[in-house]
């Protein structure tokens, strides 16, 4: 386990939930479910395609102390320094219930999670070019 003073850098841990709309459906909302002090190590590892498989460049390993009023998902999303990350694996390490490891890559498909308004309000997409019709050849 690492001296209290490695824990030095503040990790946020952002939830999603379904809220309710006017209309009787519901959208994603993204709240802030925790945030603590961690030890993050950044692993910077080169592999190929192997097995048809996608294998990530580089990963951040993240140390957590144990605190017995959280629960970590892989659900969750991470912020740090700016960056958003995406949980791939949780260890309990030693099985003693002390110290936390996290490995998480960085991701673009949940950039969303940390703007303060809805995402898809402002969407430049093409949905105002709709109906599209394609030329016939």
């Amino acid at each position: 386990m690492k001296n209290a003073y490695k824990y030095n850098q503040l990790v946020e841990f952002w939830i999603t939930r379904a809220t309710p709309d006017l209309s009787g459906g519901s959208y994603i909302s993204y709240e802030l479910d925790f945030e603590d002090f961690a030890s993050i190590i950044t692993k910077d590892e080169k592999r190929v395609l192997q097995e048809s498989q996608i294998v990530l460049d580089g990963y951040y390993e993240i140390y957590l102390r144990f605190r017995p009023d959280i629960s970590i998902d892989k659900k969750h999303n991470i912020k740090l320094k700016g960056k958003n990350l995406t949980i791939h694996s949780i260890v309990n390490m030693n099985e003693l219930d002390r110290e936390y490891k996290l490995i998480c890559t960085e991701s673009d498909n949940n950039t969303e999670v940390f703007e303060g308004e809805n995402p898809y309000e402002n969407y430049e997409g093409v949905s105002n070019q709709f109906p599209y019709v394609l030329p016939i050849t």
